[in-house]
């Protein structure tokens, strides 16, 4: 719309991709409607099901978490926090609060994210200590992590072995990345947790809850941000 000339800032046509403008000030029309109301920040936990992607595009016809009922019929834009790959269960939060989302996705914040990931077999006592100081990985250090064993389980020919794991990076595919550095393959990934907020066990997969004041408010704490 830009490019074709269909939107005025305060009264100018406007084609520069990338033009800023203050909403509390400039008067912005599309078609010569003026666009005179912006959405309510809104704030929301997925539980996002396995098989689906966390990006807008589609992907080989692969569904996203835009395809599901829970998500489809919203008219305005939400922004996953961080993303979670395909393969990859569990708590992602959802906003258009671009100044949060932005805070609690980069490195500087540090947030921790917590997982419960399914091995194919249960870590020697050093390939443990190795993941608590930290590996190097092919695009640089990874930082040391939380790591718990929880229990093994019969998978058939072999016993996995489920660890629950806290990494403070949002680095493309790390807990899986971490553990095949050890020759350790992830069968199964779920997050649990995203800083102090916690996947309630209610919330089914492809569901979604507005989050509390209170939640919201932990989460803007925890990368200083304040109302």
């Amino acid at each position: 719309m830009l490019t074709e000339g269909r939107i005025s800032i305060n009264g100018k046509v406007v084609k520069e991709l990338g033009t800023r403008i203050d909403p509390d000030q400039d008067q912005v029309t599309v078609d010569g409607r003026l666009v005179s109301e912006r959405p309510p920040l809104v704030y929301w936990m997925l539980n996002k099901p396995d098989l689906c992607l966390t990006s807008r595009a589609r992907e080989d016809g692969k569904a996203t978490i835009f395809d599901l009922p829970a998500l489809r019929q919203v008219k305005f834009l939400l922004y996953p926090v961080g993303r979670l790959d395909y393969r990859t269960e569990g708590l992602l939060l959802l906003s258009n609060d671009g100044e949060l989302v932005h805070r609690l996705t980069h490195p500087s914040f540090k947030v921790p994210r917590t997982y419960q990931v399914l091995v194919q077999k249960r870590l020697t006592d050093e390939e443990e200590a190795k993941l608590r100081r930290g590996l190097t990985l092919d695009d640089g250090p990874a930082a040391g992590v939380d790591l718990n064993f929880i229990q093994t389980i019969d998978m058939g020919q072999s016993r996995g072995a489920w660890y629950m794991i806290t990494v403070r990076e949002g680095r493309n595919r790390l807990v899986r990345r971490l553990f095949e550095h050890l020759g350790n393959k992830v069968v199964r990934l779920l997050r649990y947790s995203y800083g102090d907020l916690h996947l309630p066990e209610s919330l089914k997969p492809g569901e979604y809850r507005q989050l509390t004041s209170q939640e919201i408010q932990s989460l803007k704490n925890a990368v200083g941000l304040k109302d």
